[in-house]
Order: C-alpha cells, then structure tokens, then sequence
C-alpha cells in the first residue's frame, strides 16, 4: 500500500509544481517569482505547462491505494528532477545566488530526485510482480522522439535554438531537456507496462502537458513563423503525443 512516507514526497513535490505552473501559466509576467531566472511569457508558460502535468501526476498519486500504481509517476519525479540538477550545475553561472529562489530551486532538485529513485527502489520491492505487456508501439514512438529531442537540447542546444519554432536561449534549450527526457524515459516504462492502473497517471499528466502547451502555443501563436516547418511539426507533434495520450489513456481506465 500507499504510505505516508510516499504521500509525504507527492505532496512536496506537488507543492513545488503547484508554486511553478500557477505563477507561469497565470501570471507569467511575475514568474521570476518562482523561477531563478526571468522568462518571456509563451517560455513561461510552456515551462508552467509541464509543472502542472507534474502536479496532476501527484495529486492523483497522493490519492491512490496501491503501490503498483504509482510507480511510474515516481519515476516521471525522479527522472525530471535529476536532470534539472545535472543541467543547473552545469549552468551555475547563470545563476545569481543573492535570489533565494536559485537556492531554493538548487536545493529542491538536489533532494528530489533522490529522494525519487529510494522510494521508486521501495515501490518496486513493495510491489508484486509486474508483468509485462506485448511492446504498445505508438507509446514506443512517442519515447522515441521525445529522447532524441531531449538529447539534442542537452547536447546540440546551439542547433536547437537554431531549430526552435520560437526564441529560445541555449540555457533553456538544456533545461527543456529535462522534462523530455521523464516523458520519454516513462513512455519506455508504460510501453511495456501491462496493468492497467500502473499506467493512467503519467498518461493523464502527458495529455495535460500536450493540451497545455497547445493552448500556451496558440495564446503566443504570433511568435511563431508558419513559413516555416518548424512550428507546423510543433503544433502536430504535440497533437499526435495528445491523440496517442488520450487513447491509451481511455483504453486503460475501460481495462
């Protein structure tokens, strides 16, 4: 079962999305508040977008019962929070350490993703065997590209800006690579997850990142050049991995 030392991190790190996504997404004008930097508003509200799917993903955790079925949420936390740290150290001089936001930010995603993979590690030993579904090749496609993306804003963020469908600096291009790297690592995981409740929340808190990020695209869509095909590849990208989310996550809640 689900117990409090597992509530506990939810409701910590849900906080933290909580205090990210509403600033971003409502107020984006005033999201240094949350962040270590400031941001344009569409960035503002893309990265809120991706917080609140991380807050859907654990507030309905901190609700469930059962260990198998939080799992993989455990693991979208503990993967996104470990590469933000990796891609901030890499980035210290960014940072202005007089802001109490930078030391919190620093200080949250030191904690977090190892705090993460212990009770991911705990969970796994808790749990009964998992077993194994046939290989779900649309959910293999969507981890697919969203690593290959996630490795070329780590490593290629110069190409990257180059390529965005909006401004981006290479500092965020890195940081974009953090929460697409948990949603490819976690497709991979629900691709080959048979169970039906091991699979619903981080396909819930995936459609609701793809359906924010449409509506954050379409509030800044003057941003975006169409004689282009990097903003038609967008806009369809994040409509296909909103299309794939929503079926896989109907089929799961009928199983």
């Amino acid at each position: 079962m689900v117990t409090n030392a597992f509530r506990s991190y939810f409701g910590i790190v849900g906080l933290f999305a909580l205090w990210v996504g509403a600033w971003g997404y409502f107020v984006p004008a005033q999201v240094f508040r949350a962040l270590p930097w400031p941001v344009p508003p569409l960035h503002a509200r893309f990265i809120a977008a991706m917080y609140l799917a991380g807050l859907l993903a654990m507030l309905w955790s901190a609700l469930e019962q059962r260990i198998a079925a939080v799992r993989i949420p455990i693991a979208l936390a503990a993967l996104w929070t470990g590469a933000l740290i990796v891609v901030s150290l890499l980035h210290l001089g960014e940072f202005d350490f007089a802001k109490p936001q930078v030391w919190f930010w620093i200080g949250a995603y030191a904690v977090f993703p190892l705090w993460g993979a212990w009770l991911y590690f705990r969970a796994g030993a808790a749990a009964t065997a998992q077993s194994r579904a046939t290989r779900d090749p649309l959910l293999v496609v969507v981890a697919g590209v969203s690593l290959v993306l996630a490795a070329a804003l780590f490593f290629a963020p110069g190409e990257m800006v180059r390529l965005w469908p909006w401004p981006v600096a290479p500092l965020l291009a890195n940081i974009y690579a953090g929460p697409f790297f948990a949603w490819g690592g976690c497709a991979l995981l629900l691709a080959h997850e048979a169970q039906p409740e091991a699979r619903r929340i981080v396909l819930a808190s995936m459609l609701a990142f793809a359906l924010l990020a449409i509506l954050a695209s379409l509030l800044h869509v003057k941003l975006f050049h169409f004689d282009a095909p990097a903003a038609w590849v967008w806009f369809g990208a994040l409509a296909a991995a909103a299309a794939v989310a929503a079926l896989r996550l109907v089929q799961a809640r009928s199983s």
